[in-house]
């Protein structure tokens, strides 16, 4: 059983109410020449499978908003590619004790509203895609509609090709994955159904406590 994972957006949890950040990028802690790297690595970078991690020291600061509240999984603004989530040093404890495609994580500082106090206790979560041969398009399934007066429609598609031309919106209902899978990751991230967690680490997770994450086994996952 594989379970889909994304951070948690509801106030009550993440202590603010524009349901997608916590925290935001200071970009005046970079010099021009640092963020201009930056930028090259996690904004204008190509949204590739190719695990190529950043070739420069890169540290994160970060402010945090106002009224957030401080949870083990925390999210960030702006949107930069393939880095997930920032993580409390004792997350990555738990995973490091799991089997987790190739990642990296970066030294990550927090400042509070004001400038001043700091939280070195995290890490940003970098981790690029599986690429499409780790999924099996033959018995892997899609829909479309759902919703109003569109009638719940189920589409399978040969290959990612079939699948980018269809100019309808698709939602995944059942991810096959192939031989090509490693099948004894606890964690992955697909092109197609976003990040998943394994029972196993789902199970270590909830018994540390941790915050700042929703689990959802919406998404069938076979192989």
């Amino acid at each position: 059983m594989y379970y889909n994972i994304t951070l948690a957006y509801e106030p009550k949890v993440i202590g603010v109410r524009n349901g997608i950040y916590q925290v935001v990028l200071m970009e005046d802690r970079y010099s021009k020449d640092s963020y201009k790297k930056m930028e090259i690595y996690f904004i204008t970078k190509e949204f590739s499978a190719i695990n190529h991690f950043p070739d420069f020291d890169v540290h994160f600061y970060f402010k945090k908003l106002k009224s957030a509240k401080e949870t083990s999984f925390v999210s960030f603004c702006p949107h930069l590619k393939h880095c997930h989530f920032l993580i409390k040093n004792e997350v990555l404890n738990v995973l490091k004790m799991h089997n987790i495609q190739s990642y990296e994580v970066y030294p990550t500082t927090i400042y509070n509203s004001n400038n001043e106090s700091v939280d070195n206790s995290y890490k940003m979560f970098y981790s690029v895609l599986q690429d499409w041969d780790v999924i099996d398009f033959g018995k892997s399934v899609f829909t479309t509609g759902g919703y109003g007066n569109v009638p719940l429609l189920e589409h399978q598609f040969s290959n990612q090709f079939e699948l980018n031309s269809c100019k309808r919106i698709t939602s995944v209902k059942t991810l096959s994955l192939s031989e090509n899978f490693d099948s004894t990751l606890d964690f992955f991230h697909t092109r197609l159904g976003g990040i998943f967690i394994s029972e196993r680490l789902k199970i270590a997770l909830e018994e540390a406590n941790f915050t700042g994450l929703i689990f959802s086994n919406k998404i069938h996952v076979s192989y």
